[in-house]
């Protein structure tokens, strides 16, 4: 039996050592954490940043893509003395067009699903996502990327329709004075109006020049039934051109034909053609009302660049835009 004394101490050091467990736990505890914390990798650097449009972020890492993606596409090659000036057109480039993308949702002047879905389709046909994204990767880019290169030109076509088209106009008076100021301009050598039947195979062709010949079936119906070529859906109906103007073989055949003659069937890189000349008409000099709607189109195109230039301009104007090299 333990003295009293013995006891007293006994009893009274066991919440000491208790005490001193818990330090020890909450020691190791810490220390663990600690080390756990000091074996973590840190967390990966903020990508760098090359600019600022209004807020919206341009990475340094979609610069060097952009870069590269011309570099491969247009073979260029700049000197080390010329690539940063390269680069930074490259980013100012990146800038303008973020800029009208942002313009463009603020004005609600975006393309619809139905919009997005149809430009795609047209552009690339049956092609699946993945043959698309093997075509994006060869160009540089991912698919996502690619796409919306895609549609910026529909994109940017949709703004200026709804921005800038409104406040241009040609009169007239424009017109006229145009037409007299450049009479070279509407002197015109001997020109046809043509139907075509287009087919994938000889034999296809000359089953439907035969349905034209001894059938004396109609050219447009025949052309909106079998014809291959996009013209199909207006009956084959090319319009009217010049020499010079289409593939040399149309040239050689359509000159020849006399009005309302069926052609033989002639070869181009496109497949197997049927011709019908509808009308001829002279060389000479258009008339104002023959050329008036290409001096339209022609003065119209013009304004509408200018006008374009300088609403790109003001856009940059009035944005808040820091270019990161500046502060370095």
């Amino acid at each position: 039996m333990l003295p009293t004394s013995t006891m007293h101490q006994y009893h009274s050091a066991q919440p000491l050592s208790y005490l001193k467990a818990l330090t020890w736990v909450a020691a190791v505890t810490a220390a663990a954490l600690f080390l756990g914390c000091a074996e973590k990798e840190p967390p990966p650097p903020e990508p760098a940043v090359v600019a600022v449009v209004d807020g919206e972020k341009i990475l340094r890492e979609e610069l060097d893509r952009e870069v590269r993606r011309l570099d491969k596409s247009f073979a260029v090659d700049p000197a080390a003395q010329d690539a940063d000036r390269f680069a930074q057109e490259v980013l100012r480039q990146m800038i303008r067009r973020k800029l009208l993308r942002q313009e463009a949702r603020k004005r609600g002047a975006i393309l619809t699903p139905e919009e997005t879905r149809k430009i795609i389709a047209e552009r690339t046909g049956e092609m699946t996502r993945e043959e698309l994204g093997d075509i994006a990767q060869r160009a540089g880019m991912t698919y996502e990327t690619w796409e919306q290169r895609m549609l910026e030109d529909p994109g940017t076509e949709k703004l200026v329709h709804q921005v800038i088209d409104p406040t241009l106009g040609v009169t007239e008076e424009e017109l006229t004075a145009y037409y007299y100021e450049h009479p070279e301009e509407f002197r015109v050598r001997e020109r046809v109006r043509v139907r075509q039947i287009m087919l994938a195979k000889y034999g296809e062709a000359a089953q439907a020049r035969k349905r034209l010949t001894e059938g004396q079936e109609d050219f447009a119906l025949v052309a909106l039934e079998v014809s291959l070529s996009p013209d199909a859906a207006d009956g084959g109906q090319i319009g009217v051109f010049q020499p010079g103007q289409m593939p040399p073989e149309f040239d050689l055949v359509c000159f020849s034909l006399e009005i309302g003659e069926i052609s033989p069937i002639v070869k181009t890189p496109y497949g197997y053609h049927i011709f019908l000349v509808e009308e001829r008409f002279p060389a000479g000099v258009l008339s104002f009302q023959e050329a008036r709607d290409g001096i339209y189109n022609r003065l119209f195109a013009e304004r509408r660049e200018e006008a374009f230039v300088q609403f790109q301009q003001e856009l940059w104007n009035r944005a808040e835009i820091t270019l990161m090299t500046e502060q370095e």
